[in-house]
């Protein structure tokens, strides 16, 4: 459509040609007066402000044509479904939509499939080196990262330090036989029921340091509060006798040093690999050594030590690998560690009265385990895993004397683990876990609560 638009300027040339014509000069009488003049000039004033919106108001209407000629020329194209599973959120499927005639409204309803769909090209150009075009992942949410975060280590952080909180509880029962069979039916002697219930509070804090995004050293050194309850009956020999005796203590844990280090970043077809060493030093006070002393009215059934050890008091080291791998909203995880504990010499090794020197070495210990974490929102997620150590046994060496073994000191520790994690802000999280023990020698039940914040 042609639009024909006749210039205020040259209006104002015709007028002025006809009055100056000679018909004009003779019809002096028809003329304005000369006080008319500012009137006129107004009004051409007047007519040039409308001419000037009249251009703005058509450059207005050629650009809104030229947008629905552009939109009109772009084909509508869904994502690709195998892309669309990578993709967060839902994903609608393309349908089917009427276009009315009216091209207004054909206009805006083109507009509303615009933003449900997105707009691409069915086929990308590949660049002239015939490299493939990079494709960005989505930007993982706040949940995943911290997840990531507290399974791998909290990499490219300066500055770091976490806070935990945790509480263990145990409950063992056993019986104790002192003295013989006769006959092959009847037990002469002391029987004893023991039950030993004991609880442990930790405050665990952590300071860390990113070196850069592929490192990071950490310090821990925890401080322990425990409370053991010894209980015994069968006392003198009667079976509804009950002694009991509860023992408190509390002091530092055994401090250590670690690094991490990031082996493999994660990618689409490979997990996150990092691999760890710590060292451990013997700051917590050792079990060795420790005096049993009995229990007033228990008649020699129940002995209780002097004090609670909060450490394992060897020198110990670990080397450990994690594999991470992201299949938003969900997270696997797995990991196997390795501790070995180095010999040491005690000035005393036995429970009994009386100094006996010799050496401890801690039998070393394998652990793994896997789970898996949901992000529910970009901001919270839960986890669900399960970890077991194996622990080998302990041998005593007394001055003078060949290696022992102690009876007992082995141990099978199963746990499973159902946790939640929080993001609090860019810079605060909370970490939740709760465990239940599945064998002999594992907790009851623990709860853990850690705070990690970033500097």
């Amino acid at each position: 459509m042609m639009l024909t638009r006749y210039p205020a300027t040259a209006m104002i040339a015709v007028a002025t040609v006809l009055a100056l014509s000679p018909s004009a000069a003779r019809a002096q009488d028809t003329a304005p007066p000369p006080d008319d003049a500012p009137l006129l000039r107004q009004q051409v004033e007047e007519l040039a402000q409308r001419e000037t919106e009249y251009r703005r108001r058509l450059a207005e209407l050629e650009a809104r044509l030229a947008l629905i000629e552009q939109a009109a020329a772009v084909p509508l194209a869904t994502i690709p479904a195998n892309e669309a599973a990578t993709l967060r959120g839902a994903y609608v499927a393309p349908q089917p939509l009427a276009i009315p005639d009216d091209p207004s409204l054909a206009f805006f309803r083109q507009q509303d499939q615009a933003r449900r769909f997105v707009l691409a090209p069915q086929e990308e150009t590949p660049p002239a080196g015939g490299a493939a075009p990079e494709r960005r992942a989505p930007a993982p949410t706040d949940a995943v990262v911290e997840i990531a975060q507290e399974q791998q280590g909290r990499f490219g952080n300066r500055f770091g330090f976490d806070l935990g909180i945790g509480y263990s509880h145990f409950d063992n029962a056993r019986i104790s036989l002192n003295g013989f069979l006769a006959l092959d039916a009847i037990f002469l002697g002391t029987i004893s029921i023991d039950q030993i219930n004991s609880d442990v509070f930790t405050l665990d804090p952590t300071v860390r340091y990113g070196v850069s995004d592929r490192l990071f050293v950490d310090a821990n050194l925890p401080l322990l509060y425990r409370a053991t309850n010894f209980r015994s009956g069968g006392a003198g020999g009667s079976a509804s006798a009950l002694v009991e005796k509860t023992v408190r203590d509390a002091g530092p844990g055994d401090a250590s040093l670690g690094a991490s280090y990031r082996l493999f970043a994660e990618t689409a077809g490979r997990p996150d690999v990092v691999v760890s060493a710590r060292v451990k030093f013997p700051t917590g006070r050792h079990p060795f050594g420790v005096e049993f002393v009995e229990v007033e009215g228990s008649e020699g059934n129940l002995q209780v030590p002097r004090s609670l050890a909060t450490g394992t008091g060897v020198y110990g080291g670990s080397l450990g690998v994690a594999v991470l791998k992201t299949l938003d909203p969900m997270v696997v995880f797995g990991n196997f560690t390795y501790f070995h504990n180095f010999a040491r010499d005690f000035a005393d090794i036995d429970e009994n009265e009386g100094d006996v020197p010799g050496r401890v070495a801690i039998g070393d210990a394998w652990q793994f385990g896997a789970g898996l974490a949901f992000a529910l929102n970009d901001k919270s997620s839960i986890a669900m895993s399960y970890s077991q150590r194996i622990v080998n046994r302990t041998r005593l060496t007394p001055e003078g004397l060949s290696e022992r073994v102690v009876a007992g000191s082995q141990a099978n520790v199963g746990i499973v683990n159902l946790g939640a994690t929080f993001s609090l802000g860019p810079r605060l999280a909370l970490v939740t876990n709760v465990g239940i023990g599945l064998t002999d020698d594992s907790p009851d039940m623990s709860f853990n609560i850690r705070l990690p914040f970033r500097f």
